[in-house]
């Protein structure tokens, strides 16, 4: 069995007042550190006040690497995850954030306490977890700070368990116990942000595709119908053999696209390289072989019609973002962001774990490397970019 090199932590985005207690929190800070495993040298947690944090500093004081991954601003978090428990926390909040081996955001919507955002949080930690676990040749544990009364709100730990594929690594705290008989049971969503916290979120979480032809401007005019005839031939295929988009939107040579799910875009991603690359060019009077730049990205996402052509659309921070990735991609390969296989990897946990329940074959159905960061265009920042690779020989060239 791989030694338990990574654990990362599912606890409460709001603290109960009764752990903020000093004998409560001490309870539970020694809960916490008595379940931390001994091997256990990589951390990560999205650390609020209460268990999270206590969760933060026990990893640090145990020397391990801590990675911190928020689902806003560091100073939004604060404000609005931390600071309600008082002046200390939020200086416990800050000592560990310079601390932290590495402090990254899942998104910069400004929503306080918005279930979307916190779930799709929750999805890129865990995903990154096992991925880092993965490159160390080792096993991730998940520990679960949780309510067992509490209803199992997205974001909420009780959601995080339920997607855990492998119950083994799995270890529960239960945060009612130091909060005495008789409590109420405690919601896992910040209390008092109004209808956020019922379901009423603006956001969706979609995975979001950009791509265009590297060779488009070499085409004479009169080669154009025939490149349309040759990508006609390509989406059949594909019709046959992925999921399609719920959107798809064209320009010119460049191709957007966006599906629920990061597994059915990357099968939608790998079917339309793949056909690129393998169907035959002399049935179409085509000189050189059309190559597509692709780009996978997701993220919380607003839906709606666009004002002048009355077609669905989505819009924000991480449409943007998925647009600027398409331009460092490579001709005839599939990119995508850690976000993008942060998702792909939580998705394919939760389908693991479905599968064992129901006694199912699973088997996992893309690769993904590590490329290293990358210079994004028009002032966007830096990105960490991956290959994507389907694993059943489908080619991406």
């Amino acid at each position: 069995m791989s030694a338990e090199a990574v654990i990362l932590c599912a606890a409460p985005y709001a603290a109960d007042p009764a752990w903020l207690d000093p004998a409560c929190e001490s309870v539970l800070r020694a809960e916490i550190e008595a379940a931390l495993p001994a091997s256990a040298r990589v951390a990560y947690a999205s650390p609020a006040a209460g268990p999270g944090l206590l969760f933060a500093e026990a990893a640090l004081a145990r020397g391990a690497e801590l990675h911190l991954f928020l689902p806003c601003a560091p100073e939004d978090f604060a404000r609005w995850h931390v600071a309600p428990a008082g002046p200390a926390h939020l200086a416990r909040f800050e000592a560990v954030r310079a601390a932290a081996a590495r402090v990254e955001t899942s998104g910069e919507e400004r929503l306080a306490g918005d279930e979307i955002q916190l779930r799709f949080n929750n999805q890129v930690l865990q995903g990154l977890a096992r991925l880092h676990a993965d490159s160390l040749g080792a096993a991730a544990r998940l520990l679960v700070c949780w309510s067992p009364m509490a209803p199992p709100e997205p974001g909420s730990p009780a959601d995080f368990m339920d997607q855990w594929p492998e119950i083994e690594r799995l270890s529960l705290i239960d945060l009612d116990e130091p909060r005495g008989e008789g409590a109420a049971p405690l919601s896992d969503i910040a209390p008092g942000l109004g209808a956020l916290s019922f379901g009423a979120s603006p956001l969706v979480v979609r995975a979001i595709f950009f791509a265009d032809l590297a060779t488009y401007s070499t085409l004479r005019d009169e080669q154009v119908p025939l490149l349309w005839d040759f990508l006609a031939e390509v989406q059949a295929r594909i019709e046959t053999r992925a999921t399609a988009p719920i959107l798809i939107n064209t320009w010119g040579d460049a191709v957007h696209a966006a599906a629920e799910t990061a597994t059915d875009l990357a099968g939608y991603a790998a079917e339309l390289t793949a056909g690129v690359a393998e169907l035959e060019l002399d049935r179409f009077g085509l000189e050189a072989r059309p190559r597509f730049r692709v780009a996978l990205h997701a993220g919380p996402v607003y839906v709606g019609l666009h004002p002048l052509t009355g077609r669905s659309m989505i819009f924000g921070h991480h449409v943007n973002r998925a647009a600027r990735i398409e331009g460092v991609a490579a001709p005839g390969e599939i990119y995508a962001s850690q976000h993008f296989v942060a998702l792909l990897r939580a998705e394919s946990d939760a389908r693991q774990h479905e599968a064992r329940l129901t006694g199912q074959p699973w088997a996992p159905a893309f690769a993904v490397t590590y490329l290293g960061e990358k210079d994004l265009p028009k002032n966007f920042g830096r990105e960490t970019v991956y290959r994507v690779e389907p694993l059943d020989g489908r080619a991406c060239a």
